[in-house]
């Protein structure tokens, strides 16, 4: 019986995508980059395993069909899931870094210049480099970092369709999560809410969160649910996504049970008045530090006191474990000159946080637009929501 194959995309759109990486890496002046990541590996061929352990490499050279060399013991998921690419498998008990050269020689390149993937998460170690360089003495290695990653900035629609869908999802999960707020309730209960509301719906297997940080750890950046109850007056942070083929559209979102003091409505306020501002300002052909540095004017005043981290915007796409930041070198921050495009996903994280107190914290997932300003993927109010009293 054949293997069911449904990959995420259709062949020409992993030809398409190969196809503008193998022009960018002869630019270089590279003969092959090695791809180990499983973002870029997805991105280029549509090979999908939740395995981030194994070693794993798709050959792209400057001409042909890229090679993804896996353990055997993924053949099934190559089957399933890989929409472009020849596999090429080792055993348990093969060295697969000599697998990798065996194809390199097979192509004529195993004395050329190649460029080995090493800034994304589960790439190239230095032991992993080691091996390389002895089993291909004759190579040169660089750094490839730009070209799929400048490719991946750039959603096409296909891979905004999945973020819409992924964002529905945010958004349902983010109501079901105001609906059962209440002092007394534990924050696990929430955090139960959510994913109920992402499986039912139809997300698959989330990369991250969700977080569900109540009263002092809302105020600690990175902190989630520990089965502490909520009480009355306290801050109640979330930060989701759903996620669809991989693709995410990431969320944050404050509730407060009661009436905040005055010092959270102004927080709060300004937060999601720069997300407006983001919003407004964020158009193709815009600088991204002076969008940053628009955001930056409204939130200024608010920051005495305050910890933020200064980052109005990164990335968003392919999500796996754990994060779903996109390691693309692309940040809306005052120090990067560079200019939006059409078809760029963002995220925008207003996180104001005030130690051991409370956490005021409102995003959404942005497209760039081909004209106008952003488009906000994720729907919901980007303000505090206000619990047991308006």
């Amino acid at each position: 019986m054949a293997i069911p194959h449904e990959p995420a995309f259709p062949q020409a759109e992993f030809e398409r995508r190969v196809t503008a990486a193998q022009r960018s890496l002869a630019d270089r002046g590279l003969d092959a980059i090695l791809l180990f990541g499983p973002h870029n590996v997805f991105y280029l061929s549509g090979m999908d395993s939740e395995n981030l352990f194994d070693f794993q490499c798709l050959i792209v050279g400057r001409e042909g069909t890229p090679t993804l060399v896996i353990l055997d013991f993924e053949e099934a998921r190559a089957a399933h899931s890989l929409g472009y690419g020849t596999p090429v498998s080792y055993h348990a008990f093969d060295d697969p870094v000599t697998v990798v050269a065996e194809q390199l020689r097979a192509r004529g390149i195993e004395r050329g210049r190649l460029g080995l993937e090493q800034r994304a998460p589960f790439t190239l170690t230095p032991a992993l480099l080691t091996r390389f360089r002895d089993a291909l003495p004759g190579a040169a290695f660089e750094d490839p970092f730009g070209i799929v990653e400048d490719l991946r900035l750039v959603k096409s629609a296909a891979e905004v369709a999945y973020q819409r869908r992924a964002a529905a999802l945010t958004d349902a999960a983010v109501e079901a999560a105001y609906g059962v707020l209440r002092p007394g309730i534990r924050d696990a209960e929430v955090a139960a809410v959510i994913m109920d509301t992402f499986y039912r719906g139809g997300s698959d297997t989330v990369c991250w969160g969700p977080i569900v940080a109540s009263g002092f750890l809302s105020g600690s950046a990175h902190s989630s649910f520990n089965g502490r109850r909520i009480q009355a007056g306290e801050t109640v942070f979330l930060e989701i996504t759903g996620e669809v083929k991989k693709y995410t559209a990431p969320l944050m979102r404050t509730a407060i049970l009661g009436q905040p003091t005055p010092e959270i409505a102004r927080v709060a306020d300004a937060g999601a008045r720069a997300v407006q501002t983001i919003l407004d300002t964020a158009r193709a052909g815009v600088p991204a530090a002076d969008v940053a540095r628009a955001a930056g004017k409204v939130v200024e005043p608010i920051l005495e006191g305050i910890v933020f981290h200064h980052n109005f915007g990164y990335p968003v796409g392919i999500g796996y474990p754990g994060t779903w930041i996109e390691t693309l070198g692309f940040f809306i921050r005052i120090d990067n000159p560079r200019p939006l495009k059409p078809g760029m996903v963002f995220h925008l994280p207003m996180s104001f946080r005030k130690f051991g107190e409370f956490g005021a914290n409102q995003s959404h997932t942005i497209r760039i637009s081909e004209d106008g300003p952003g488009e906000a993927l994720t729907k919901t109010e980007a303000r505090l929501h206000v619990l047991g009293g308006a």
